[in-house]
């Protein structure tokens, strides 16, 4: 008698819980795949948002100190201007200035220190300073150079700091031509 069961209960077959645990593990899984590909996703976007606002920046703060200085064709040593990954600029308060690349950092050096102008979000991989004409436009020598106003074209390389993966790396590459609006008096 102790053996017999009564039709009345209810419970699960074998069958039954092996299907509800494929059925969850399925679910589960579907939802961690989702979960990380949201993850990789917000990666990349970190990555291409930290060298975009970089990019600007940096393009932006080059432009107005090319544009608003002068350049310092005396402070190039050796005489080579063009092709450099360094500029010497003389800004609007007339202090020396110099832009360089260091390592994956673009410093700018000036009187009161140096400061690194990218953040280590993202690195400079690639940097030059072309400069156009080769010596100062604006010298006082007879007869006068030709009369051109001296122009940067900067060509730049980010590479963004974020994950390990060779998918989640951005890249910009930038190129700008910028202006001295500098018009000083080329004869006394």
């Amino acid at each position: 008698m102790g053996n017999n069961i009564p039709h009345s209960q209810k419970g699960f077959t074998l069958f039954e819980a092996i299907v509800s645990t494929a059925v969850f593990a399925f679910v589960v899984s579907s939802i961690l795949g989702v979960y990380v590909a949201t993850l990789q996703l917000d990666q990349k976007t970190r990555s291409q948002r930290a060298v975009t606002q970089n990019a600007r920046f940096l393009m932006e703060y080059l432009a107005k100190e090319i544009r608003n200085g002068t350049i310092d064709y005396a402070a190039y040593p050796g005489g080579s201007v063009s092709g450099q990954n360094e500029i010497y600029i003389r800004n609007q308060l007339n202090e020396s200035e110099r832009i360089y690349l260091d390592g994956q950092n673009l410093i700018l050096s000036k009187l009161s220190g140096t400061t690194s102008l990218n953040s280590a979000s993202a690195l400079v991989t690639k940097m030059a300073f072309y400069v156009s004409p080769n010596s100062n436009p604006f010298t006082t020598q007879r007869p006068p150079p030709q009369n051109q106003q001296p122009t940067v074209t900067v060509v730049l390389e980010l590479t963004s700091n974020y994950g390990q993966r060779t998918v989640d790396v951005a890249r910009i590459n930038l190129q700008s031509t910028f202006t001295v609006r500098a018009y000083p008096s080329r004869f006394p």
